[in-house]
């Protein structure tokens, strides 16, 4: 209480001293004087509002404290526009039911493998983050999957006449089932939709439906945008459905706590090791079967025919050089192993 008393005689002499001639300068000193002590008899309420809670960081809005969908943390934009869109709204609700969370969640956990490899190529390649999460929509993350139409294969569900330029598919080899051959691919084909369109949401639209219909839309819309296209039906159904889910998706799992989801892991972390992600590399210009060489290895043959899925007999070609992919750190080994093989061979043919 005595300090009290001391502040309001402080701000009588303050007073009395203002009335009294003075330089502009002194005059600005002595309000703001008596605001900083006019501020000392503040409501107590109001000096002690909300104490024990933690003060929202002033750079968020509290809104932006309370999901409506019952999860913490916040929601950061992804790399792509229009995750919020109207037409997008649907495909999260999907995802969303108990359902489509149980999904997700299995198809991130199943292609956990070779993601690694896809987000460090998208970084390193300056392609948007989100779209990881095309083999999601595309093929469930399953480097064989297969549709009932059996006219794509692969993470990123290449097509026989789409291959030219980007894969090698014969008799001994089908590189769409090659999860690391098939990125390196599909990033290099959406590069080349963007430098076409220069816009994202065109080229994932065209990686679906072909750039000549994305092309032949463009003429016939005076809006050259993804979203006016969708409105006015200038394409075809399923790239309409494509370029939203993928959005709804990757919304979804970049902001999981957000959608109070649980899911693997969403970003890359140069830190973290995976077996999938780093090789050694043997070139073969002759026929070597995956499990006798498994065998001169000691290894599980399923981690070699795993590691070479382009490979149709588990065996690379008789007639064309092949770099067969390896554990890292089998090289050496490798090379032994396929040199003991020959001679056996040879040894077999000519007893």
């Amino acid at each position: 209480m005595g300090r009290h008393l001391y502040r309001r005689n402080d701000v009588g002499r303050l007073a009395d001293r203002a009335t009294r001639p003075a330089p502009i300068w002194s005059t600005l000193v002595i309000v703001l004087a008596l605001f900083c002590a006019a501020s000392a008899f503040a409501s107590p309420a109001a000096q002690n509002f909300d104490q024990g809670k933690k003060a929202a960081p002033e750079e968020f809005a509290p809104e932006e404290f309370a999901s409506p969908y019952g999860g913490t943390g916040f929601r950061f934009a992804i790399d792509l526009p229009g995750a919020d869109r109207e037409e997008v709204i649907p495909f999260k609700e999907r995802w969303l039911s108990s359902w489509g969370r149980a999904e997700l969640n299995s198809i991130l956990e199943n292609g956990s493998q070779y993601r690694h490899y896809v987000r460090r190529r998208l970084q390193e390649e300056g392609l948007p983050a989100c779209i990881e999460y095309i083999p999601v929509i595309e093929s469930s993350y399953k480097p064989l999957a297969k549709p009932a139409s059996g006219k794509s294969v692969g993470l990123w569900q290449f097509m026989e006449n789409s291959v030219e330029n980007y894969l090698r598919l014969n008799n001994w080899l089908d590189e769409r089932r090659d999860p690391w051959k098939s990125t390196d691919a599909a990033i290099k084909k959406l590069k080349a939709n963007h430098k076409q369109f220069g816009d994202w949401l065109l080229a994932i639209a065209a990686y679906n439906c072909g750039a000549g219909a994305v092309r032949r839309a463009l003429a016939k819309s005076p809006q050259k945008t993804f979203w006016a296209l969708a409105k006015e039906k200038l394409i075809p159904g399923h790239a309409i459905a494509y370029v939203p889910n993928l959005l709804a998706v990757s919304d979804i799992a970049q902001n999981s706590s957000w959608y109070k989801l649980e899911l693997p892991a969403a970003f890359y972390d140069a830190e973290i090791y995976s077996p999938f992600d780093d090789f050694d590399y043997i070139e073969t210009r002759s026929e070597i079967s995956l499990k006798a060489l498994a065998s001169e290895l000691r290894l599980d043959p399923k981690t070699l025919l795993a590691l070479n899925p382009a490979l149709l007999y588990e065996a690379t070609p008789p007639d064309e050089a092949y770099d067969l992919r390896l554990p890292r750190g089998m090289k050496a080994a490798a090379q032994d192993a396929i040199l003991s093989l020959m001679l056996k061979k040879n040894y077999a043919d000519n007893k």
